[in-house]
């Protein structure tokens, strides 16, 4: 039976993979921000918690979140371990796999342990050192219907890594019909992981295919 799995993973592309985790990271995410990457206690730290801005003439109240920076970056990346098993490929006899195994690592790695962070730092917060890193959320009042709560920051966190990771996801797909074409072009000599069956679409196996 394992041999047998294998056989069957040793004609599929490791980008294939890739495209699939989303299903598994994406829910798993959202129950371990919600359930472990609690709000700190901004009154404890004596951390500012409401500031008022002026804005074309017109006040408004941005409302501070913090979170322990480490807590938030580990729940990001726990789901994205699912990427990881990309790395089997790299055991393949085939050096056109090889290749490919080597490529879909990296994007793997990306998407796990720095496009979630860094995404929520780039677009949604910033980090502070207080007694550690702590992340800090600012979210404005403006258009509110009600003063914003932890949950609506945890929400915004979420959505946003989920942003950069879409991007990822798209990256992946592209590279991954690129592939084929260019290893054509450029390395003719190598060959892919099984001969094209007459009729059959010129891609290297699939998830989504019938064999």
């Amino acid at each position: 039976m394992i041999g047998s799995l294998r056989s069957r993973l040793g004609t599929r592309s490791p980008f294939e993979w890739l495209q699939v985790t989303p299903a598994v990271a994406l829910p798993l995410s959202a129950l371990l921000i919600f359930t472990v990457g609690g709000t700190l206690d901004a009154q404890a730290f004596g951390l500012v918690e409401v500031e008022w801005t002026r804005e074309n003439r017109q006040l408004d109240r941005t409302h501070y979140f913090y979170f322990d920076f480490w807590v938030i970056w580990v729940v990001l990346t726990v789901p994205g371990v699912v990427n990881l098993p990309v790395a089997w490929w790299l055991r393949h006899e085939l050096t056109y796999v090889r290749i490919a195994a080597g490529l879909a690592l990296t994007l793997a790695l990306l998407r796990t342990f720095v496009v979630p962070m860094a995404s929520v730092l780039w677009l949604t917060g910033d980090v502070m050192r207080e007694d550690g890193l702590i992340l800090r959320i600012p979210i404005g009042e403006a258009g509110a219907s009600s003063v914003p709560s932890p949950s609506f920051a945890t929400l915004s966190i979420l959505m946003t890594a989920w942003m950069g990771g879409l991007g990822m996801w798209v990256l992946t797909l592209v590279i991954w019909q690129a592939y084929e074409p260019l290893m054509s072009r450029f390395v003719p000599h190598l060959a892919p992981p099984r001969e094209r069956s007459q009729g059959e679409p010129g891609r290297w196996g699939g998830f989504f295919q019938r064999q």
